[in-house]
């Protein structure tokens, strides 16, 4: 991937933040330190730093693609009423079965939806 000064900036503002920000949360922010950048190019460089694995995306429940910059191994939970997102970093093994089929896994993502303890 080519070194972009705006990627480089959307980039930097998704892995500061621990709120897992939209496209338009990102967009507002990068606009405070690039005021020429626009909205396309933050789209454009979203797409690519999540197809080259540089981030993580998320669906929430209205269909909102949220964004998370650390791409340790780690799962999350999304509440359907609220739309909070919660880390879980508790360790989850591969199942067996899948490596019992002969199967390789590269990667992996897993989204637990339900309701967080305030909307209970």
């Amino acid at each position: 991937m080519r070194y972009s000064k705006q990627r480089e900036l959307i980039i930097n503002i998704i892995k500061g933040r621990c709120d897992h920000p939209t496209a338009d949360m990102i967009y507002s922010s990068a606009r405070e330190i690039e005021p020429n950048i626009s909205l396309g190019t933050v789209y454009r460089n979203l797409k690519l730093l999540s197809d080259e694995g540089e981030i993580i995306t998320l669906e929430t429940v209205d269909k909102k693609l949220h964004y998370d910059g650390d791409i340790s191994r780690h799962s999350h939970f999304i509440c359907e009423d609220c739309g909070k997102i919660i880390d879980l970093f508790r360790p989850a093994n591969t199942p067996r079965e899948i490596s019992d089929l002969g199967l390789t896994v590269s990667g992996e993502k897993c989204i637990y939806y339900g309701k967080c303890q305030e909307c209970q």
